[in-house]
């Protein structure tokens, strides 16, 4: 009866939907971009409205449609948990359009030299970070943690330039009560555990494409064994190219 009752819960947890927009404790907007991008958006105690971009890669199939006709430039934070082109290409692109002048990308310190030195962003707009590490920018805090997965981007005709390791990040926002977590591309490992203990995300957002990192029997199992706390989980980094063959259906069952 307690493993059914777990069975039960775990399932719950779990969202086997195509997300295009949840509302996170009625209060944070949550919208897919496809692939691993996501917005997050919320009033801050000051009333106002907050934009955070992870890994939005405006060129894959699942992208919406009204995201694709104007770059958006309502960006506060612009978070990449690696150098990868799927992950990483359209950062610069939000970050230029951007109306606001606190705007950040956020990302380890190599790729965030490799975007002042390749892609011309100007130092100001970059906050460079490593693993472990928190940083408070007042409306949300974020800690950029470890992922299980190669950092590599693309430099003048089409050279690897390293981009160190890539990672995953923990959003915490205050005013909200809420945290939710990019795993980013990764394999399943362990210390998921310790994210687990010491950030306590409400939300996780796992790949489970397969081939390119977790497929859904490891984004399960770190569910069951690594990651209790979150009361929703996200899958993400499907469908995008053919050896992404992982599916939600495969992720809840």
């Amino acid at each position: 009866m307690a493993q059914m009752k777990a069975a039960k819960e775990m399932k719950e947890k779990m969202d086997a939907r195509p997300l295009t927009l949840e509302k996170l404790k009625g209060k944070v907007d949550l919208k897919w971009f496809g692939h691993a991008g996501f917005k997050l958006q919320f009033l801050d105690a000051k009333e106002i409205h907050r934009n955070i971009y992870i890994d939005v890669w405006i060129d894959n199939k699942d992208c919406p449609e009204e995201e694709k006709k104007e770059c958006p430039n309502d960006a506060d934070l612009i978070l990449v948990t690696h150098g990868q082109l799927d992950h990483s290409m359209h950062a610069p692109f939000l970050c230029m359009a951007g109306k606001r002048e606190e705007r950040k990308i956020v990302c380890t310190s190599e790729v965030g030299t490799y975007y002042e030195l390749f892609r011309k962003i100007p130092p100001q707009f970059i906050a460079k970070m490593q693993k472990g590490g928190t940083k408070d920018f007042g409306f949300c805090k974020v800690t950029m943690v470890a992922a299980d997965h190669p950092s590599t981007c693309v430099g003048p005709q089409g050279v690897q330039i390293t981009g160190g390791q890539a990672c995953g990040f923990v959003v915490t926002i205050p005013d909200h009560n809420i945290a939710i977590y990019h795993a980013g591309d990764t394999n399943v490992f362990s210390d998921m555990k310790l994210i687990d203990e010491l950030y306590k995300p409400n939300v996780a957002l796992l790949p489970i494409g397969d081939c390119l990192g977790m497929g859904p029997r490891e984004a399960a199992y770190a569910v069951k064994n690594f990651l209790p706390t979150p009361e929703k989980i996200i899958p993400m980094h499907f469908n995008s190219f053919p050896v992404l063959t992982g599916t939600p259906e495969e992720f809840e069952h």
